[in-house]
């Protein structure tokens, strides 16, 4: 199958959130294929689809999406998101003492 077919049928599949043909079509293209596909497409549609694949598959796909791609995505790849930063105008959060 051609790329360009490819993204053609993964953006039905990322749209209906269909996260078994997505994964299907991973395993009947290879990380490569699949991923070269994914690139035609805008960030957050590479965003899209990378979230609905475990976070292994994520990362080899990952792997083969061209630099700055790979960079600007790069957060969806970490085990754990960190916390964001409380804003300035907050009020202070209590400290908790233990008995």
């Amino acid at each position: 199958m051609h790329y360009k077919i490819l993204y053609i049928t993964l953006r039905r599949l990322i749209l209906d959130r269909d996260v078994a043909g997505l994964r299907s079509q991973l395993l009947q293209h290879g990380d490569p294929l699949f991923a070269r596909a994914l690139a035609l497409g805008s960030e957050r549609v590479i965003a899209d689809a990378l979230s609905l694949l475990p976070i292994s598959e994520r990362l080899h796909v990952l792997r083969h999406l061209p630099a700055a791609l790979r960079s600007a995505l790069l957060p969806l790849c970490s085990r754990g998101s960190p916390h964001p930063a409380r804003p300035r105008w907050s009020y202070p959060i209590p400290s908790v003492q233990h008995a």
